[in-house]
């Protein structure tokens, strides 16, 4: 069976706002395929070629590519936002990543460190894990009414 993408749906899909948890979750992917070029990208850099200490690689590269995440995130994967103040959402969404970056480390430090997983397949495993955590935390703080009841925003 071939299906074809209408042009409503790709629309819908790729232009306008979204908030749509499908919707959300496919730009999101993309979002997030577009980071992780600049996180794994980064890190081989990092580790490889300026032979830096592979956590502290995975640090750096996973911050730069943060700053890729959240421009396209807000402008993008989760266009239609409640109610809130850039600098409050900003101030989430800083709390969200540091988490994440936390896992990022942990993770890959255990796969490396405790298994002898290749630093570069460490990585691919913690990606999968920290995706659906993010996600997962990004609607509920920045699309749930229940949230934005909890912080009266």
């Amino acid at each position: 069976m071939h299906y074809k993408l209408s042009k409503a749906h790709a629309r819908t899909l790729f232009i306008e706002p979204a908030d749509h948890g499908l919707v959300q979750f496919v730009r999101y992917g993309v979002v997030a395929v577009v980071a992780f070029a600049v996180d794994f990208g980064l890190l081989f850099v990092f580790t490889s070629k300026l032979h830096m200490y592979y956590v502290l690689s995975a640090t750096l590269s996973f911050a730069l590519s943060v700053v890729v995440n959240y421009f396209l995130s807000v402008s993008w994967a989760f266009g239609a936002r409640t109610e809130r103040e850039r600098g409050t959402e900003l101030a989430l969404f800083i709390g969200i990543c540091v988490i994440a970056l936390g896992l990022n480390d942990l993770f890959i430090w255990i796969f490396t460190s405790f298994f002898g997983v290749y630093y570069l397949v460490s990585k691919l495993i913690t990606v999968a894990i920290v995706f659906f955590w993010s996600f997962a935390a990004r609607r509920f703080v920045f699309h749930s009414e229940r949230c934005k009841r909890w912080l009266k925003v």
